[in-house]
């Protein structure tokens, strides 16, 4: 009895304390956690029929599969007339030789037809003896081809030329338009780079000149413009996205604060104090990483609308960002797609924010108080 108490976990103790025999505690056990019921049967045909080779080895996968068969068998047979057993085994036998080949990874493809095209199929420990070699055989080869790919020459897929590859090769060629002189990438043909290159015309281009009209109305002159940057600061970014969303109906004006939607912002940021109300000192330890590896320090904190809170405050940051994993932290569902962001109450469903997308940004207004 005391072997029996010392082998049963802690709270089946318990049950077994009033029993004064081991047999009394058997016949306990046997009738609570016997499991020779239909549950417990369906459960195991459909846990074998759901098992796959998978990632195991041959070896784990045998064993694991021989777990499941041989307890779905105890249950199956454990009523079953002595006359009748040795055929119901030879039946279960040929069974799990069968699904133990076919669930074997596309690699063993070789022999498993080879075992199953047989006259005679041999038994399961033949096939498994058969299956270890080739896994050794895969293995070898696996190091055997790596070792030669590490050794040999690399070749170029475009020219079919030794000494580099693709992506180092200098002799450039378009697979999109099969022409010389540049990648898929730089390709000009390219519906996406055609988009991605008008958007990148519409902010790069300085205006030509400005007219100025005088007092009398054919006096008319023209007044060059000083030369524009070849580089855009944020402040140019927003005034032409503003410019651009609302010839598309959506209007903004000198109070609109543009933020940009991102996904690797950690938290929502601006350097716009007038954008934030209840605001507060913030007493944290963080800062701003930028993507230059620079940092930032975070003045305030402070809150921009109900449903966007907590937001850092750096007069440093050139950009304003909305910070994807804070909008979902805080009941918001976010919805991007090729015509704008969307985002909801994820509880009510009800929309916060919709603008569309232009270029590759995915800007929000807020306007100003």
């Amino acid at each position: 009895m005391s072997w029996l108490l010392s082998s049963v976990e802690p709270h089946i103790v318990t049950h077994l304390r009033p029993h004064r025999s081991a047999q009394s505690m058997w016949a306990y056990l046997k009738k609570v956690y016997h499991q020779d019921n239909d549950a417990r049967r369906f459960q195991l045909e459909h846990a074998i029929v759901m098992f796959q080779h998978g990632s195991l080895s041959i070896q784990d996968y045998y064993s694991a599969f021989l777990t499941f068969w041989h307890e779905y068998a105890d249950l199956v047979t454990a009523d079953v007339p002595i006359d009748a057993l040795s055929t119901i085994q030879t039946i279960h036998a040929t069974t799990l030789r069968d699904q133990f080949l076919m669930k074997l990874r596309p690699e063993y493809e070789s022999v498993r037809s080879s075992l199953l095209n047989r006259s005679h199929v041999p038994s399961l420990d033949i096939c498994f003896g058969e299956l270890l070699r080739e896994e050794q055989h895969l293995s070898t080869q696996a190091i055997m081809e790596q070792s030669h790919g590490s050794s040999g020459t690399a070749t170029c897929f475009c020219y079919k030329e030794y000494e580099h590859i693709a992506a180092t090769c200098p002799k450039k060629l378009c697979s999109y338009c099969k022409k010389k002189g540049h990648i898929i990438k730089e390709c000009l043909i390219r519906p996406q780079n055609r988009q991605a290159q008008a958007f990148q015309t519409l902010i790069m281009v300085p205006p030509v000149a400005t007219f100025a009209a005088h007092d009398s109305p054919s006096a008319t002159c023209s007044v060059p413009t000083p030369p524009a940057p070849d580089y855009c600061t944020p402040e140019m970014v927003q005034r032409m996205l503003i410019s651009t969303l609302s010839a598309m109906g959506f209007q903004g004006n000198n109070s609109t604060k543009l933020w940009y939607v991102d996904s690797g912002a950690s938290n929502h940021m601006t350097n716009n104090p007038t954008a934030l109300c209840h605001v507060r000192p913030y007493a944290g330890q963080s800062f701003i990483q930028t993507a230059n590896g620079s940092s930032l320090p975070i003045a305030t904190i402070g809150d921009a609308s109900s449903k966007f809170t907590d937001v850092f405050l750096a007069p440093q940051l050139s950009t304003d960002l909305i910070s994807v994993g804070q909008l979902v932290d805080n009941n918001c569902a976010i919805n991007f797609s090729s015509t704008g962001c969307v985002v909801q109450d994820q509880v009510t469903r009800e929309p916060i924010a919709k603008r569309p997308k232009v270029g590759h940004l995915f800007p929000l207004f807020f306007t100003g108080s």
